[in-house]
């Protein structure tokens, strides 16, 4: 999956989930990217799993460049699964976090009094300073 983020002519940012996990998919695609034709640079930022394009307006558009990303995330993602094994696949279930409506309540009060007093607290400070 591809997210397109932000652009202006000349520069594109876009997000894949194959660019944060897939190391040699990253990798692959990146390669694929930097040879194509009108791009002038390619900046990774692997943490987010989003890729900065610097392209030539007059060579390539945005447009091109998202149509290769999600091609080349859609095969990463395709190799990525083939590559999982079927007891993988089947891991367990995290169990339902069991809340309790008490606990809840009286968290929310206890926000709602510390709330209130550091309101209290800089409303006097700030009549204070001004007196």
């Amino acid at each position: 999956m591809t997210d397109y983020l932000h652009h202006v002519p000349g520069r594109l940012r876009v997000r894949a989930r194959s660019l944060r996990c897939d190391a040699t998919a990253r990798a692959s695609t990146l390669r694929k990217l930097q040879a194509k034709e009108g791009i002038r640079s390619v900046k990774l930022n692997p943490k987010a799993g989003s890729v900065t394009v610097f392209y030539d307006v007059e060579a390539t558009d945005a447009q091109q460049i998202l149509d290769f990303m999600q091609s080349e995330c859609l095969r990463a993602s395709k190799a990525q699964a083939a590559a999982v094994r079927p007891a993988a696949l089947r891991a367990a279930p995290r169990p339902a976090r069991a809340g309790n409506p008490l606990a809840a309540e009286i968290g929310r009060m206890a926000l709602g009094v510390l709330v209130n007093k550091g309101v209290t607290f800089s409303l006097a400070s700030l009549l204070g300073a001004r007196i």
